[in-house]
């Protein structure tokens, strides 16, 4: 059985009415259309009587459209409309690609705040950036332009084909004003509440243990299991997180999140490796531009260690490997 039972057999005639009511005028829809303005007419004529409708209103030098022909009109162009937009972009040429997957926290702290500028120097190209929840990606399984890999297996990318080293992290405590207007001293840390990003509160086991603090930990422990929602909270006055530094380092710059006095930069397990799958010269320079920019941070972040006097004796920037 036909599925449309109620629609006329001809189609044709919705075209013909929808020329006519877009342009309220027989005349003007024959010319349109390329047929004569009786063509036009008889077209009409049928389909009223295939609606068993009053469509059009013929007045003396005008016409109107009647209350369903109102109705059936605004079907038609919303229709037209939607089935035009989606053959113009079935026959627009379509953009190539630049892909970046990337681990979850530099997508959103590194690479969104570039977009515009990637949009800009790449005018022909869709840039997509594709959040990657694999801790250990295999490489042979990407399918992608760049992959920015952060691992706590380093020796797993180190030294394999396509695979550039980027960074470690730098990691240190921070706060916001909100939750202490005076500068918090290393000591505090014991006793203000923990912030954490993973529900194994490594990182904060590993910066006391290595910061070598005395005395018993007092302050209360929220998980937030995402290092962005650990820093918004941070944000918020709620507590302490560590973090690494090159993530917040325009929070930093502007005290929006400040770092206690005195502390020390230390390395996670973590660090950062770029996977360049196929090479061409856009993710060459996409690379290149990558690498500069992690040393450019690097550098911004010695200079903002100087200025606080906070120790940065204990880890090794990328420079200096």
């Amino acid at each position: 059985m036909y599925p449309y039972q109620h629609l006329p057999y001809s189609h044709n005639a919705f075209k013909v009415f929808e020329s006519v009511a877009r342009l309220m005028s027989f005349t003007k829809a024959s010319e349109e259309l390329n047929v004569t303005q009786s063509a036009v007419s008889r077209q009409i004529k049928q389909l009223e009587n295939d609606l068993s409708s009053s469509l059009v209103i013929r007045k003396h030098r005008s016409i109107e459209l009647s209350e369903r022909g109102k109705e059936l009109y605004e079907v038609l162009r919303k229709n037209y409309s939607n089935l035009d937009a989606l053959i113009a972009q079935w026959q627009a040429p379509s953009k190539s690609r630049i892909v970046i997957k990337s681990a979850l926290s530099y997508a959103t702290r590194v690479l969104m705040p570039q977009v515009v500028w990637l949009n800009e120097k790449y005018p022909e190209h869709e840039i997509v950036i594709i959040p990657s929840i694999d801790e250990d990606p295999v490489l042979e399984a990407e399918d992608c332009d760049l992959l920015i890999i952060n691992t706590r297996q380093g020796d797993k990318y180190a030294g394999k084909r396509g695979v550039t080293f980027l960074r470690h992290e730098y990691m240190a405590p921070v706060y916001s004003e909100l939750l202490s207007n005076k500068e918090i001293q290393l000591d505090d840390l014991l006793s203000l509440p923990h912030l954490h990003a993973t529900l194994d509160h490594q990182d904060w086991k590993i910066w006391l243990k290595n910061a070598k603090l005395q005395g018993v930990k007092k302050g209360r422990d929220t998980v937030f299991y995402s290092l962005d929602l650990a820093l918004s909270g941070c944000l918020s006055g709620q507590g302490v997180t560590v973090t690494d530094l090159l993530l917040v380092l325009p929070e930093i710059k502007r005290q929006f999140l400040k770092c206690p006095k005195n502390i020390s930069l230390q390395h996670s397990d973590w660090q950062y490796y770029c996977y360049q799958k196929k090479r061409s010269p856009i993710t060459d320079e996409l690379l290149n531009w990558l690498v500069t920019q992690t040393q450019s941070d690097e550098k911004e972040l010695i200079r903002i260690c100087d200025k606080f006097d906070w120790s940065y004796q204990e880890v090794t920037f990328t420079e200096q490997r």
